[in-house]
């Protein structure tokens, strides 16, 4: 401590004296130190950056302008390029189907009922295609308590194409032989009349035949041009010849042409496409009865033009119709069609317009009604106008539909009653009323592949007639159903139901006033089929027909056969 307190107080004692000395004196003298030592912690630090806000700029006050005169001197430089040949790509589609030349079925059923039926054809080819189609089925009958009800159906069938480079030639050839009888009444209604029961007695199945042959060869002569700029044409010319055993025949002589040529420069500037289409007929008919001889003729012209527009098509156009008889009638119709696709087509609205005036000749009316006395009358039926709309589209992959509705008014509609003329009233006579109709159908399709294959149809009626109580013969509700079932291409399975409601046919009461009477009330006739391929070619079938068992009337005193089976084989060659 005293050491410590020795040299404070020397330092201290230093420092006074060199406090007291006088200012002057220490300004005049030099201070020296050789070295100053501080010890201390070290902090750096760093001063901020701040950054120039400018850009250089260069002010240029000398300003030369710069003009050029040149000129360009062009050259070809000759270049050869000389291309390798190229080997066409071959693409491997999928083999053929293989076809066959010909195909036989055949079978028998009860009713003591025949069937045969030959197809034969030429194969693939370019150049030419023909075809041959034979048919056979007849029945010995075997409707209880009704006269004989026999029938046979025979048909041969011919036809041939000629493909050239831009046109088609067809031929066709065509005879059919329809063989039924008039068994549309009872002996047992007879009880009380003993003359008309000796007069049954005595008739023999030849007295209450009918057989109807029939001949028709046609030729055609059609346009395949792949440019739509050039008139497309389809030209067809007919005949047929129609007689029976009642010394009835009928002669038709057809011409029909059809030209289309597309416009392909829009005259309004508005459509994507458009076509002028023009269909021309001319329809001679010749009639002969034991008791009368006609003539008549009809032309058609029927000019329109198509166009598409977008989603929406349209077509417009005129129907100029000559009917020649005795009397003569001009009739002219418009045509109007358009279809609009709703959603990217899957939903389409459509709509149409029309109207047309047709011959009833006896080969249609015997198609319709083969118990029909042909020496009935032959009009004409004009059809004023029909309007029809709907929908059709495609639910999904599977299922498609048809939605339609329509009205139309008929001149001198044909209709079928029983022919009181006739002893047995077994025949039935043609009258003509004017008529309303509407008509609502609906279809519904569905497909699953090629296994299951489904089609459901329904049709409502009203009729409104001028004079008659009853459309007669006529339902006014149709249901229809079919079913195809394929297993494994080895087993195939059909199905089929066709329902109807009552139908009237036109009787006279005890006092002759016209009266209806009830054919039969609603009903469904169902049908079922099997086919067993045994090999590609080779095939047995099972077909049963009205299961219900039920004597179904089309006609009035015309009952069906009842439960009807089939079964035969098929071969393909």
């Amino acid at each position: 401590m005293q050491k410590l307190f020795s040299v404070h107080s020397i330092i201290f004692a230093g420092m006074i004296l060199f406090l007291a000395r006088p200012v002057s004196s220490l300004f005049a003298q030099q201070l020296d130190f050789d070295e100053i030592k501080v010890i201390a912690p070290y902090e750096p630090t760093i001063s901020d950056a701040f950054k120039m806000n400018f850009n250089p700029r260069l002010d240029d006050t000398l300003q030369i302008d710069i003009s050029f005169d040149y000129s360009i001197n062009p050259v070809q430089i000759p270049t050869r390029f000389s291309l390798e040949p190229l080997s066409p790509a071959r693409m491997r589609g999928e083999p053929l189907a293989k076809l066959y030349n010909g195909f036989v079925k055949a079978g028998l059923g009860n009713y003591a009922t025949p069937y045969g039926e030959v197809f034969y054809n030429s194969l693939r080819s370019n150049e030419y295609a023909y075809g041959v189609h034979l048919k056979h089925i007849s029945s010995g009958g075997g409707i209880d308590d009704y006269g004989h009800s026999g029938y046979s159906d025979n048909k041969i069938h011919l036809n041939g194409k000629r493909f050239l480079r831009n046109h088609t030639i067809e031929g066709d050839l065509n005879y059919e032989r329809n063989m039924m009888h008039f068994y549309g009444f009872k002996r047992d209604d007879y009880n009380e009349d003993l003359g008309m029961l000796q007069y049954i007695d005595e008739l023999s199945n030849k007295d209450i035949r009918q057989v109807f042959h029939y001949i028709s060869p046609a030729m055609g002569f059609r346009s395949n041009y792949l440019d739509p700029t050039r008139l497309q044409h389809d030209l067809n010319l007919k005949y047929h010849f129609l007689t029976d055993s009642y010394d009835a025949t009928e002669h038709r002589l057809e011409f029909l042409t059809t030209l289309e040529k597309s416009i392909v420069e829009d005259p309004l500037g508005f459509a994507d496409n458009q076509s002028f289409q023009i269909d021309f007929g001319t329809d001679y008919f010749h009639n002969k009865t034991a008791t009368d001889t006609i003539n008549s003729g009809l032309i058609k012209i029927a000019p329109s033009i198509m166009a598409q527009i977008g989603d929406f098509s349209f077509r417009v156009g005129l129907n100029a119709s000559f009917q020649l008889d005795s009397t003569g009638h001009a009739r002219f119709y418009p045509i109007a069609a358009a279809e609009l696709n709703l959603i990217d087509n899957r939903l389409f609205a459509f709509a149409t317009f029309d109207g047309e005036v047709q011959k009833n000749t006896l080969r249609d009316i015997s198609l319709v009604n083969p118990f029909v006395n042909t020496n009935s009358p032959l009009a004409f039926t004009n059809k004023k106008h029909e309007l029809r709309g709907g929908l059709k589209g495609s639910i999904s992959s599977f299922a498609s539909f048809n939605l339609a509705v329509s009205t139309s008014s008929w001149e001198d509609y044909a209709l079928f009653v029983t022919d009181t003329s006739q002893i047995l009233n077994n025949q039935f006579n043609i009258i003509y009323d004017d008529m309303r109709m509407f008509n609502f159908r609906a279809e519904l399709f569905g497909n699953v592949g090629e296994r299951l294959k489904l089609r459901l149809g329904a049709d409502y009626y009203e009729y409104t007639l001028e004079n008659e109580f009853e459309a007669w013969h006529m339902p006014t509700l149709k249901l229809s159903l079919s079913a195809k079932y394929n297993m494994q291409d080895k087993i195939i399975l059909n199905a089929g139901a066709f329902g109807r409601n009552s139908t009237y046919a036109r009787v006279f009461d005890d006092e002759g006033n016209v009266s209806r009477r009830e054919i039969q009330g609603f009903h469904v006739d169902l049908s079922f089929g099997i086919e067993y391929r045994y090999t590609k070619i080779l095939s047995v079938f099972i077909n049963l027909n009205n299961v219900s068992n039920q004597p179904l009337e089309r006609w009035f005193n015309y009952p069906s056969q009842r439960i009807n089976l089939m079964g035969g084989v098929s071969y393909a060659f």
